[in-house]
């Protein structure tokens, strides 16, 4: 297969990330850059030419997943300045709608990930950079761990087929919202 006319190597680079995540969601970890490039449509050639390993290409894989990650829950901030907006738009970019689902694709995707040399650091220094931002969000210690603590876990829930029903989801966003609302 060859070089698809018009496309360039950061498309290139977003269709194998995108392969790959839907490969690693299937297969996990043990899926190999065969596996990769026959979702992507190219050669396992083509794949190491943007990513050097299968290491390298699930660090970068890791990357992208938290990085689309933080940009959803940046775009969902709304105006002004009332503490609580960074927490307020986790809660909706985690529980809105079937967003739920994705929570828990997520984190099982990233668990199988961890396994990887590098990986461990990735997913550790983006704790820290929640964790960091959040304390700047205005909202006590206790309130911003149970948001973060309590959307985890409800995606782990649904990662596992154990998806809380709507009812639950809703009760959940309510009391979460209601901890990202300091003037509650």
């Amino acid at each position: 297969m060859g070089r698809t006319a018009g496309r360039g190597p950061e498309d290139t680079k977003r269709l194998i990330l995108d392969a790959a995540r839907s490969v690693v969601v299937a297969q996990g970890a043990r899926a190999t850059l065969d596996d990769v490039a026959d979702a992507a449509g190219m050669t396992r050639g083509a794949v190491i030419y943007h990513y050097s390993s299968k290491n390298a290409l699930w660090v970068a894989l890791t990357r992208d997943v938290l990085t689309q990650f933080h940009k959803a829950v940046h775009d969902n901030i709304e105006d002004g300045q009332e503490p609580g907006r960074l927490a307020r738009a986790f809660i909706r970019t985690s529980l809105e709608g079937d967003e739920i689902d994705a929570v828990g694709e997520r984190l099982f995707l990233l668990a199988a990930l961890a396994v990887t040399p590098g990986v461990p650091e990735v997913l550790a220094e983006d704790g820290a950079n929640w964790k960091a931002e959040m304390a700047e969000d205005g909202l006590s210690i206790g309130a911003r761990t149970v948001i973060l603590n309590a959307i985890d876990g409800a995606g782990l829930m649904t990662g596992w087929g154990l998806k809380p029903d709507p009812a639950e989801l809703v009760a959940l966003r309510n009391k979460l919202e209601d901890l990202a609302d300091p003037s509650a």
